[in-house]
């Protein structure tokens, strides 16, 4: 049996012989290698969480109402009418409203930070704590159906609201269920 240990120096003088006899181009020149940004395999960084946090400032502006809970367990139902129902909280407390019949204001106060559930098994609804109304002066226009329903029913899930919550663009007002999603107005 042959080593081939002792053929190892010759293997390799060799092959460098073979290497130095190539073609007459341009010698083969070194040169480092330009980094290139390999896509990450890392999880994207998740954004910094609200809990701990008020976020009273991002409640302020106009939402637009989509829908809201109807009294005495009717259900969630979307908003109708041609006119703008939406509800615009301000800096100095109070919160302008529209029904789709009526415009009023109430006003509001919040209080307490910002917070998030660890687990499905908390029973603290996630969000911050609100109040609203308890007055609700509004003009006097009148409308029939479901108008008027609505024009009645929604300042009265606003006034039942003891959290708010913040997801981006969206606004939800519960108590220990939901009254009212709006989405910001743009």
């Amino acid at each position: 049996m042959i080593s081939t240990r002792r053929f190892l120096p010759v293997i390799l003088v060799l092959i460098l012989a073979s290497a130095a006899c190539g073609d007459d181009s341009e010698p083969a020149t070194t040169t480092a290698a330009t980094p290139t940004t390999a896509p990450s395999t890392l999880p994207p960084e998740e954004p910094a969480s609200p809990a701990g946090v008020d976020r009273s400032e991002e409640l302020l502006g106009r939402w637009d109402i989509t829908n809201y809970t109807l009294p005495d367990g009717g259900g969630f139902t979307n908003v109708v009418g041609d006119d703008p129902v939406f509800i615009e909280f301000n800096a100095d407390g109070t919160a302008d409203y529209n029904t789709g019949c009526n415009s009023g204001d109430t006003e509001y106060v919040t209080s307490g930070t910002y917070y998030v559930p660890e687990s499905a098994l908390d029973d603290m609804p996630a969000g911050q704590s609100i109040g609203l109304g308890p007055v609700f002066a509004q003009t006097e226009r009148g409308c029939d159906g479901f108008l008027g329903d609505q024009d009645r029913d929604l300042p009265d899930a606003m006034g039942q609201a003891t959290r708010f919550v913040l997801d981006e663009d969206r606004l939800i007002l519960l108590d220990e269920f939901l009254l009212l999603e709006a989405v910001r107005s743009g």
